[in-house]
């Protein structure tokens, strides 16, 4: 009985630590000239769990055919790369997205807070943002850069408004004067303990079902989701 009792207590003990661990997540973008690299990680159990896709080639191909992105999934543990995928992001992709959203607003009973509800237990733990903006002309820089400074500002005040933040931000728009250069690096970590995470998805879940159909529709999205992943790959 003794070995019972102290196996029970061992489990109790683990599952409390894995539900009070963090789930990681760092989104990376960065562009210098005409390469562009945009990479997200999510880490969970103490780096156990840890996953990282990776969008390595990013090309415009015109407003016809859009945007053609190159997506790589790597277990990072392993350093394997799990899968590949390829992809025309085009503007009715971009309309069927907005309408499987809209569904999603319509069948979740006040979607919209428990999105707040959600962020506001995010805690941002690392927030960089540094470009370096040139157009040639040494007025013309300074406007611009004035205008990324403005445009910087009104996003990142909306991302704060919503994540606690952990960490001060190095944010920067840098002048080129008297040359042609646009480069940006832009990363954002965050935080969110395993236990609100599981909770906020069971009151989501909840959300849906009472609205009727709601718990249907996110299922149909889900593996219609699923099934184009597959077959983009």
């Amino acid at each position: 009985m003794l070995w019972i009792g102290l196996a029970v207590l061992i489990v109790i003990i683990a599952i409390i630590v894995v539900l009070i661990s963090f789930i990681r997540g760092e989104f990376y973008f960065s562009r210098v000239r005409d390469n562009d690299t945009l990479s997200v990680e999510v880490r969970a159990l103490f780096g156990i769990v840890r996953y990282r896709y990776v969008i390595p080639i990013i090309q415009f191909k015109g407003f016809a055919q859009g945007i053609m992105i190159k997506s790589e999934v790597v277990n990072k543990a392993s350093t394997k790369l799990k899968d590949e995928t390829k992809d025309h992001i085009t503007k009715d992709k971009v309309i069927a997205y907005y309408n499987e959203v809209k569904v999603l607003l319509e069948n979740t009973l006040q979607l919209y807070s428990w999105m707040k509800q959600t962020l506001a237990r995010v805690e941002c733990t690392e927030l960089k943002w540094i470009t370096r903006v040139g157009v040639g002309d040494a007025p013309e820089t300074a406007i611009t850069t004035g205008a990324i400074w403005g445009i910087k500002s009104t996003l990142l005040g909306f991302t704060i408004r919503y994540v606690k933040l952990m960490t001060k931000p190095r944010v920067d728009v840098i002048p080129q004067y008297n040359q042609k250069q646009f480069s940006t690096e832009f990363r954002l970590a965050g935080r969110i303990r395993v236990w609100f995470a599981l909770f906020a998805g069971v009151r989501l879940l909840v959300r849906a079902a009472k609205v009727k159909g709601g718990l249907r529709t996110w299922i149909q999205l889900a593996l219609k989701t699923r099934s184009r992943v597959k077959t983009a790959s």
